[in-house]
């Protein structure tokens, strides 16, 4: 599973990679499309339909979804329901703490999937 090294305003470090902000889904760490979500929802500050369907593959046991730096993120509830209805944990924290939850969540051997926002 990928390590999270760090993360600050606009980009996390993993594996001693940067990127800006990320999906990671079992071993593989993409980045989000930016584009695609500002055409959408006029924002990246949401999780994106097709973001929804990658995190619940593959059945993790939990997803992490870091909501920025300050929380702006929102999570919808559609977005809650559908990872519960597939008996999912979730954890919903801002970056920084999401960070430390999904490296825990991996040492003790965990099949975690993540979002992870790095901006507000």
């Amino acid at each position: 599973m990928p390590y999270i090294n760090s993360t600050e305003f606009g980009s996390i470090t993993i594996d001693d990679k940067k990127y800006d902000q990320v999906l990671i889904i079992g071993d593989k760490v993409s980045e989000r499309e930016y584009s695609k979500l500002k055409d959408i929802h006029k924002t990246s500050h949401q999780v994106g339909d097709w973001e929804l369907k990658q995190l619940v593959e593959g059945k993790p046991e939990a997803i992490v979804i870091g909501t920025g730096q300050d929380g702006v993120l929102k999570v919808d509830e559609n977005t809650k329901r559908v990872i519960k209805e597939n008996n999912i944990e979730i954890f919903i924290e801002k970056t920084p703490d999401a960070i430390i939850t999904y490296n825990a969540l991996i040492k003790d051997g965990g099949k975690v999937n993540a979002l992870i926002h790095t901006t507000c």
